[in-house]
């Protein structure tokens, strides 16, 4: 099933205002309340779960779980996620956008690899947005700190990148394969989370869990925007036109920037707002013109 270059845009753009809510609950949980990584990916999937073993009656996909490439895709997701909260854990939301931003200059070339498929005008607006934060890194206070985000999460998204229309191809027929497809991905996500956890028992044995209102309200939130956001990414990043969605996934945090800055009361400067800002729009018109 290929999609529009309208059509990618568009998905990307749902999944990246659904992640970057996501993102602020990670901030908040991992990097506020200092809860395990481990264990708040635990919960997060666990959550999930609910809502998949629900969807399960309408979209079976048990047999999925078996499959060798859905079991990579799971892998390579959980990694990612747990990059990120990583990245959480030592990092506020905008440094982890700038982090991010530098796979944009790798991307296009992974997808072109796996797929075939290379436009010079998407590469071109990669390179050159990607450019533009690294020279703002040169005005960065902590360049280490940014360095450690980059080293951790470019390799692995470069890697999701690459890995996604190969392990994605077979299943790419409808919505409603590419829903089960998802739904045993998330599936997956969550055993190997699980798994994790219990074999690195020392991050969480002196923790307290606590389940307020509040908590249980935002692994609600996060379980079903964590759907949708799968959901759509899973289209997008399979797709032949999977660079062009890239640009924007990768840009995810500036919806999580503007919510973290009103519930979080995390301080991002004007130049910073203006920069990322400023970023999504060139990469909007540049995709249309």
């Amino acid at each position: 099933m290929e999609l529009s270059a309208f059509l990618v845009v568009i998905l990307a753009l749902i999944s990246a205002l659904s992640r970057g809510v996501t993102i602020v609950i990670d901030r908040y949980q991992i990097g506020i309340q200092k809860n395990s990584v481990l264990q708040v990916n635990l919960f997060n999937n666990l959550f999930s779960m609910f809502l998949i073993i629900a969807l399960a009656f309408y979209f079976p996909f048990w047999k999925l779980i078996f499959d060798w490439r859905v079991l990579i895709y799971a892998a390579l997701a959980q990694f990612v996620a747990l990059g990120f909260s990583a990245l959480y854990r030592n990092m506020t939301v905008f440094e982890s956008v700038i982090s991010a931003k530098i796979a944009d200059f790798f991307i296009p070339i992974a997808v072109f690899l796996a797929t075939g498929a290379f436009s010079l005008k998407t590469y071109i607006l990669a390179v050159i947005s990607t450019i533009i934060v690294m020279f703002w890194l040169r005005k960065g206070t902590d360049f280490k700190k940014y360095l450690f985000g980059i080293l951790l999460i470019v390799p692995l998204l470069v890697a999701q990148a690459f890995g996604n229309p190969l392990l994605v191809s077979n299943f790419h027929q409808d919505f409603y394969t590419i829903i089960a497809f998802t739904l045993a991905t998330l599936t997956l996500r969550f055993i190997i989370s699980l798994v994790m956890f219990f074999l690195y028992r020392g991050a969480w044995q002196k923790k307290r869990w606590i389940f307020t209102r509040k908590n249980t309200f935002l692994y609600l939130l996060r379980a079903f925007l964590t759907i949708i956001t799968h959901f759509t990414f899973v289209l997008v990043t399979a797709d032949k036109m999977a660079a062009l969605g890239w640009i924007f996934l990768n840009m995810t945090s500036l919806y999580g920037i503007l919510v973290s800055r009103v519930t979080l009361k995390e301080k991002t400067s004007c130049q910073g707002i203006v920069l990322v800002v400023g970023l999504t729009a060139l990469m909007i018109a540049g995709s249309f013109l």
